[in-house]
């Protein structure tokens, strides 16, 4: 948790130092992304996390160097050659799939894998995380329709974190 916290602290200094152009900070959702993390498989699992997610993808075995690249926009970034808005993490080999800024969209995504892992017959299991904003989106409530009709191996976590511009869970 303290290495998540410090990390976040740090990048936030980038920013205000015109070093990084972007940020959006996870403290406060260490503890539950952390759990997260200690219960799901790396390299097994399939993650779908959201912006906010350092200390789940730190959980899962991404590095701190990986995330300051990734927030300093770095060909060298792992995540996507510093393509990628910072925060918006993946890794191929821990299964952690990259995520669009808009939110909710991941939901669809994990249930499609969800779905494709119900009909080779694996054990897999599929996590998509995001704020609680995200639940006033269509995407997320026909990702939760679809997997609750077909009982689907995917875990979706919402933490309020109060940050929704528009409905408070």
């Amino acid at each position: 948790m303290a290495q998540s916290r410090k990390l976040d602290e740090k990048m936030l200094i980038l920013l205000k130092q015109g070093k990084s152009f972007f940020h959006i900070g996870g403290s406060g959702h260490e503890a539950a992304q952390l759990a997260a993390a200690e219960v799901m498989r790396p390299t097994e699992d399939w993650i779908y996390p959201y912006y906010r997610d350092s200390a789940l993808c730190l959980g899962l075995g991404m590095t701190g160097r990986e995330q300051l690249l990734c927030s300093l926009a770095r060909d060298e970034d792992p995540n996507s050659g510093g393509r990628q808005l910072p925060g918006h993490y993946s890794k191929k080999d821990l299964r952690i799939i990259s995520q669009s800024s808009v939110t909710a969209s991941q939901f669809l995504q994990a249930v499609g894998c969800a779905m494709a892992i119900v009909r080779e017959g694996t054990k897999e299991i599929v996590y998509a995380s995001a704020g609680e904003g995200s639940t006033s989106e269509g995407d997320y409530h026909e990702a939760l329709n679809w997997a609750s009709r077909e009982r689907l191996p995917v875990i979706f976590h919402i933490e309020d974190n109060k940050y929704a511009i528009s409905v408070h869970v």
